[in-house]
């Protein structure tokens, strides 16, 4: 074999070589798109429910804002109708206090 020949084949091994690192790195370069791609995918997906859990959010406070107005507003209802009812309950113990105060002096006019 020629000097030339083995330069020439030298040379086709030497392009063979890299023809198969410059595959592999090709096949790997593709892998990596393909993941970023997936995960690009993913972090929009992600994007688009955490707007969509914010809007829900905005509506749901919305929506808590007159139920919590109401709320007060009855608890309101509610402590001023216990105050009538410990008045009333009150009075009720009074009359009883009297009734049984005009029975007792009644009983006694009899004797």
């Amino acid at each position: 074999m020629s000097r030339q020949d083995a330069t020439t084949h030298n040379l086709g091994q030497i392009e063979e070589q890299l023809k198969a690192v410059l595959e592999e790195r090709l096949t790997d370069l593709m892998t990596q798109i393909k993941s970023t791609q997936a995960l690009s995918r993913q972090i929009a997906r992600t994007e688009e429910e955490l707007d969509r859990q914010r809007l829900l959010q905005e509506r749901l406070e919305a929506d808590l804002a007159p139920l919590r107005s109401e709320a007060t507003a009855l608890q309101a209802e509610t402590s001023a109708l216990q105050a009538e009812v410990d008045a009333l309950l009150d009075s009720v113990s009074r009359m009883r206090a009297i009734k049984e105060e005009l029975l007792a002096i009644k009983g006694g006019d009899a004797t």
